[in-house]
């Protein structure tokens, strides 16, 4: 998707209701704005992150997030992590020198600098590698300490042939495990378990409506309440370019299309579950 010049856009989290009670989330906080920069242009948006309203749930304390917005970028960085898996791609696959690298971005329009590309030359081989393994004990602790985590699943992001899968807490926005990988179920479950098996069963678990995805963590956390983020962007793009026709789209694309494409993908689920017992 293009940007045209800079967008504004306000993101929300995409579940509704606290994970651990069921109550309705409320307003937190707003964030400043922030811009992004992206291999489709730059994006200016902000975030309004919720809590529980229950002041009697752990969830009060808690701050929920967008997916789609903590998805764009790593913490702390304003360039998105298509760009930064662009690099690094370049860098590492096709074995292009920082100045090819430089030159080829000026092709979508970003000018940087050597420092920069080397920087995000270490970030893409730290996401490669399994980002931050060394510290799952302590990442566990700070989990357990805020009372559970949110899963939050990316896999929108590909390098060549396959897909840069980066798996964080929603709720503190820790990567906890990335990865790049095939698409298919058999490369992403293992995935989803390693979680599983590092970090226990999260609260909920937010993700695309990838099929590979789905399926493994239907497999992997049978019961957690699965929210899907896949259309919630292109919602957003659609209310700041056609704020009267924004309704009418969002129900078309919730009532139809999502709907649909869950249902059939529930249904694969279920038939190779028959199967295989």
């Amino acid at each position: 998707m293009m940007y045209s010049g800079f967008m504004s856009i306000m993101f929300q989290p995409e579940f509704k209701e606290c994970p651990l009670c069921g109550s309705r989330l409320v307003k937190n906080y707003n964030t400043n704005e922030k811009t992004i920069t992206t291999l489709n242009g730059k994006l200016v948006c902000w975030e309004r992150v919720l809590k529980c309203r229950n002041k009697g749930c752990k969830g009060n304390s808690m701050s929920f997030h967008s997916a789609e917005y903590k998805g764009l970028a790593l913490p702390s960085m304003n360039f998105g992590i298509d760009v930064v898996a662009h690099e690094g791609g370049l860098r590492f696959e096709e074995h292009k020198t920082i100045d090819e690298v430089l030159e080829d971005l000026q092709e979508y329009g970003i000018h940087t600098n050597r420092a920069t590309v080397s920087k995000h030359s270490d970030k893409y081989l730290a996401l490669i590698s399994g980002y931050q393994k060394e510290k799952i004990k302590e990442i566990r602790q700070g989990l357990a300490k805020q009372g559970g985590y949110v899963l939050q699943i990316d896999g929108t992001v590909s390098v060549r042939t396959k897909t840069l899968y980066i798996f964080r807490d929603n709720i503190s926005d820790t990567i906890l495990y990335s990865a790049l990988t095939g698409n298919d179920t058999d490369d992403v479950k293992p995935l989803v378990q390693y979680i599983s098996d590092n970090f226990g069963q999260p609260l909920a678990v937010v993700s695309d409506m990838q099929k590979s995805i789905i399926e493994s963590v239907a497999e992997v956390f049978p019961g957690v309440p699965h929210q899907y983020c896949q259309y919630h962007f292109l919602k957003n793009v659609g209310n700041a370019i056609l704020s009267e026709k924004h309704q009418q789209l969002g129900t078309l694309i919730r009532d139809k299309e999502i709907k649909k494409e869950i249902e059939k993908v529930q249904k694969e689920v279920e038939i190779e579950k028959k199967i295989t017992r």
